[in-house]
Formats: C-alpha cells, structure tokens, sequence
C-alpha cells in the first residue's frame, strides 16, 4: 500500500503545486473555527520558528515540502488574523441611542423591506465627534432626492449589527465587520442638507457611485420596469429595482447567478470585446500582419473588464471574476495556455491574499467550485468529447457543441456547486438545467453583445437601440424563469448539513480535481461522508432567536410554527429559509418544558440567562433538551464581542 502511494505521489509531482492556495486558505478557515481570538505575538513566534526550522533543514528537498505547506497554512491565518486587527472593533458608544448625525452619502439603496437606505463612511454628532466606519440608515421615506456625494443631516438611532439569527446560522455580524460596516439603523426625522465641510465629489467613489446612478435612470427611462430591473441589476450591479417575485423566479429557475455580476458577466463581456476587437484587426492587415491580434485584443478585453468593474459597483463576486479573467488574459498576452488548474489556483491565491475573508463567503466558494469541477472534468474528458462532436457535418457538429456544451456546463457545474448550495441556503433548482439550456442563447448572443455596445457607445448617446434590443432578451428569460419556476417541485428543500460534512465534501472535491493518478478517486469517499452528514440534521424542538425577538416550536408535522411576537421580522425570514416553517402564527401559551421570567429562560432543566446565550436551539432527548446556544456557537470574537457587551 506504502509503495502504491509513493508511486501516485511521484506521478502527480507535477500538480502538487496546486495544494499551495488549499493549505493557504486551510489556515484562514482555522481561524474562523476558533472560539476566541489567538494572541497575535503566538502566531508570530510561530511562523518565526518555522523559518528558522526551514534554514536548518534547507538542505533536505522532503522535510522541505512539509515545511512549506506548514507554513502556508500559518500564512494564510496570520493573514487573516493581521486583517481583523487592522480593521478594529465596534464602537460601542454610538449604538443604542437616538442623536443627530450628518455625513457624507456613499450609497443608496433598499433594505430587505424595500424601504430606502443610505450608506455613509463616517458620521459625525451634534458636538463634531466622529464616528469612523461605514453606517447604514434606513429612511423613513423612500425620499428619492438626495444622490450619492451629497452630505445630510438626520436624527437617528444607531444599532449594532445582527447576530446570526440560529445555531449554525449565516453570521451578519461577522460580515459586517469585515465589510467595514460598524453599524445599522433607522432615521427618526426626514434628512436636509447640510454643509460636511469637504468636497462631496472629491471622492473617486463618490464618482463612479454618480455614474452608476445616472446609468440606472438612463435605463429606467428607456426600458419598462420588468425590463429595466434587470438590466439595472446586470450593467450597473443594482438589485434594488428587482421585485420579490423577479428574484424568487430567478432563484427557483437556476438562473440567480444571471442577476448578481460575477464571472459568467465578465467573461461574455471581456469574451466578447476579445472577438470584436480581433474581428476588426483581421480586416486591417497592416496590423494583423505586423503584430499578434490576440494579444491586442487581450488588452482590450482587460480594459472593459476594469470599466465594467467600476460601474457594477465592485462588489467582491465582481472583483474576483476581474482577477481571474485578468490571470487569463495576461496568459494569453504571455503566450501561456489561457485556462488551466493553474490559473484558477493562482487566482485563488491572489483573492484569498488580498481579501482573506471571502474564503467563508458562498459566492467564492460556488464560484471556484464550479470552475475547478468544469476544468478537472475538460482535462479528463475533452478527447472523447473531441471525437464524437467531430462526426457528422459542420451544422450538425455545431448543433451538438452547442447543445452537449450547455447541458454537460451546467450538469458539472450544477452538480460542483449543489453542496455549497445546500450549506449556505437549504434549497436546489429543479430544474436548472431546463432554465440554462432556454436562456444561454438569449444571454449570450443577445443580451450580453448589447450590454457591451451599450457601454461602449452610451457616453455618445447612441446606446437606445442596444438597450431596446437587450431588453427584448430580458423580456424573454423573464418568461422563461417564470415558465420553470411555475413547474411542479421546481425547488427542493433540503436541510443544512453541518460545517464538517461540507469540509468533507470539499477536500474530497479537491482531491478528486487536483490529482490526476488513480488515488484521485479516494476523494469520492470523502464526498460520499459528508453528503451522510445531512441525516443526522434535526429541525429543533425549540429555536429562540436574539433575545427573544423571536421564538417558535415544532409542530406534529415536524414543522416549525412561529410564536407572535413583536419584531424580529429579520430573523423570522431568515428561519423561513433555513427551516420547514408553517405559515400560521402561534400565539405564546403555556409550555410544560418551556417558560420566561423575565431574562431567565427555562428548557427542561437547563436555565440561562438570555442575555448571555443570546438565543437557542433545543433538541428533544428522551425526557430532556439538549441545548446549543448561539453564544456558544460564535465564540467571543471581534466581530461580536462588543455587541455583548452592550446588551448585557
């Protein structure tokens, strides 16, 4: 067995290489999973023994390896560790109270209610106290007059960001933290101009936050509202215009992924400036027969990816699709192959070094997923797919390309990303694949070629008929999200599994793609477990969320039935999504196992203070509860630990 393995490792020694961003961002998911913040000066030490233990073994090519995947790893969480330090804390003293602010606007857009919100980068009171870090408010009003730059003034209370809203939940406040957002709240006056003392537009993102204003209302102008949503959402990277119902067909179609810019939008686009420009060099041979057109081209597509970057709002699915199609293109002007392990594994690197905390978030996790399952399944299978698309005459070669490519794309990719799907939202698209197959023509050889020309020739004012025709596409994926959504069982849900079987399912995925000897398929085991992980999920008997802001029980059907409470719709919404929930309401009666006096909450025969824990789940065990808390759950860390000092 020894031998067999030594063997498959001598194989592979070309691709080992590619662990390199796996243990880098092992060490940054290790910080993540600690319950308390590791002192700083250990960290250090530690990477300072490893470089010593290196010099000494300098020497010995295999101690070596081991070295420098130790080291990695302590890299990626000193990253990660240096990131969080150098962000800061909450400010405590500006949450719970109701003060006038007045600050410069760096956004706006909608809350979750449709509601208009204002995003500012730093506040400042009534006696000139600044307040640094991002703040977001909620209008009373959906007052449309004020635009980005300009600087207001309110009377507002300020909260601190949200808890995760249950055991094992979507952490809002962790998020938060590492997005710069120090807090949250609503305004309690109407807002008036006021004078911040600084140039409103002397700001680069002030600018390009105008610009993206200016070209929603271009749009709004030209296009109907069920057209002009989405072309909002895919040019400028604007969701709010979006209705429920739009995103729920989306979502239940397969097609979410066309409404948030991420890399299937930068690569048509870049994709398609690459061809253009090419197409018109062929016809100037002065050029194309001096210079290489390809790496022309290249530089173009670069350049309206950096565009298309600026104006969508360089949101971080956005930043990391620009890095990737950059790695491609700068291959190319290398004379490198294009796509390749290689350069995904790159690009992870560089993404995860510059923004370590992506590495938990879902869109980094589908995105990469999908790519490293499409390029391990083309690398092993491209030859027999090769061959049988070469039978037949050309039309029928480029009918079956086209057909097979939609269907083996999206099945792979569908199939890579179901996982993370499952972890981070409880539900899978039936029928994706039908939802893919109708669009993709739509999408990229109608509305993508449109948002390109409207982009390159709006400046001119000669952009309409692109708009027009682009909103003709829209028109037609709209009723073909409408179309799958409205099939029977179009979504399924499915109950999270835990965080272990997900880290399973993606060192198995890893190792399946990465290796290329027969030991590769030791990773479908390790799939195989953590797919097993979802049938020891239980629906809690009991969940309490946020200091009672919202409780609710398991019914006979095994659902959760919400109690009344007042508030909390957040988090309600949020276990809507996470569990079976029945629509009727409860009202709070007397539970045998289950009762409040005051702060104290009382399950079976635990007690806790709920300011301490926060909020619940409760499981039924015999004649007892076992119970996790959320406070447990996050562990006391930068992100939350000033919020419980605060509320307690």
């Amino acid at each position: 067995m020894l031998d067999k393995i030594i063997s498959y490792w001598k194989a592979d020694h070309a691709r080992r290489i590619l662990w390199l961003p796996v243990f880098f961002g092992c060490g940054i998911g290790c910080y993540f999973l600690l319950p308390s913040e590791p002192n700083k000066w250990i960290t250090v030490w530690a990477l300072e023994f490893l470089i010593i233990i290196a010099v000494i073994f300098r020497h010995r090519m295999r101690i070596l390896y081991y070295l420098a995947a130790l080291f990695l790893f302590l890299l990626g969480f000193a990253t990660i560790q240096l990131k969080s330090i150098y962000i800061g804390g909450f400010i405590s003293e500006i949450y719970g109270k109701t003060s006038y602010f007045k600050g410069v606007i760096t956004n706006i857009d909608a809350n979750y209610r449709g509601k208009t919100r204002f995003t500012f980068n730093q506040l400042e009171d009534f006696d000139g106290k600044k307040y640094a870090g991002k703040y977001r408010i909620v209008l009373r009003s959906n007052d449309k007059t004020a635009s980005v730059g300009d600087c207001v003034e309110l009377v507002g209370t300020i909260m601190p960001p949200a808890y995760e809203t249950a055991v094992g939940g979507f952490q809002l406040d962790r998020k938060s933290y590492f997005d710069g957002l120090k807090g949250s709240g609503y305004a309690e006056s109407n807002f008036f101009p006021a004078e911040c003392g600084i140039s409103s537009h002397g700001y680069m993102g002030s600018a390009i936050s105008n610009i993206r204003q200016r070209i929603v209302r271009h749009i709004m102008r030209i296009l109907p509202p069920s057209e002009s949503s989405v072309a909002a959402a895919i040019v400028a990277g604007d969701k709010n215009l979006l209705s429920f119902q739009q995103q729920e067909q989306y979502r239940n179609a397969g097609l979410a992924h066309f409404l948030a810019i991420s890399g299937l939008h930068m690569s048509l686009l870049s994709g398609l400036m690459f061809f253009v420009v090419r197409l018109i060099l062929a016809f100037i041979p002065w050029i194309s027969l001096r210079y290489d057109s390809r790496k022309i081209s290249a530089f173009f597509a670069l350049g309206i990816g950096l565009i298309y970057l600026f104006i969508s709002g360089m949101a971080v699915p956005a930043q990391r699709a620009f890095i990737m199609i950059t790695v491609v293109l700068l291959g190319i002007i290398a004379n490198r192959r294009a796509i390749s392990m290689y350069s995904v594994a790159l690009a992870a690197f560089i993404i995860l070094l510059l923004s370590p905390e992506v590495l938990i978030s879902p869109s980094f996790q589908m995105s990469f997923a999908a790519v490293i399952g499409l390029i391990a399944f083309y690398e092993k299978y491209s030859v027999p797919i090769h061959n049988y698309l070469a039978k037949g005459n050309r039309i029928w070669q480029g009918i079956k390309l086209y057909i097979l490519g939609i269907i083996i794309t999206d099945f792979i990719a569908s199939l890579s990303t179901l996982p993370f799907a499952i972890y981070h939202f409880n539900m899978v698209a039936i029928y994706t694949t039908l939802g893919n197959l109708a669009s993709g023509p739509i999408i990229g050889l109608v509305i993508m070629p449109c948002v390109l020309f409207s982009l390159l020739l709006m400046p001119l004012g000669w952009d309409k008929p692109f708009l027009i025709l682009g909103g003709y596409g829209i028109d037609w994926v709209n009723h073909i999200t409408a179309f799958v959504s409205s099939l029977p069982h179009a979504k399924l849900y499915v109950p999270s599994m835990p965080w272990e079987g997900l880290l399973l399912i993606t060192l198995g995925g890893l190792w399946l793609a990465i290796w290329q000897a027969r030991w590769r398929v030791w990773g479908v085991y390790a799939i195989i477990a953590g797919l097993l992980s979802i049938a020891w999920v239980r629906t809690p008997d009991i969940i309490v969320g946020d200091n009672l802001k919202a409780i609710a029980f398991k019914n006979e059907n095994g659902h959760l039935e919400m109690v009344s409470t007042r508030g909390g719709g957040f988090i309600k919404q949020a276990w809507r999504q996470r569990y079976p929930v029945d629509d009727n309401v409860a009202m709070l009666k007397a539970h045998p196992e289950f009762w409040i006096e005051g702060d104290i909450v009382t399950v079976g025969t635990n007690q806790y203070n709920i300011k301490d824990i926060i909020g619940f789940s409760a499981y039924k065990k015999g004649d007892d509860y076992v119970v996790k808390t959320i406070r447990d759950d996050i562990g006391f860390r930068p992100w939350n630990k000033n919020n419980y000092n605060l509320k307690k």
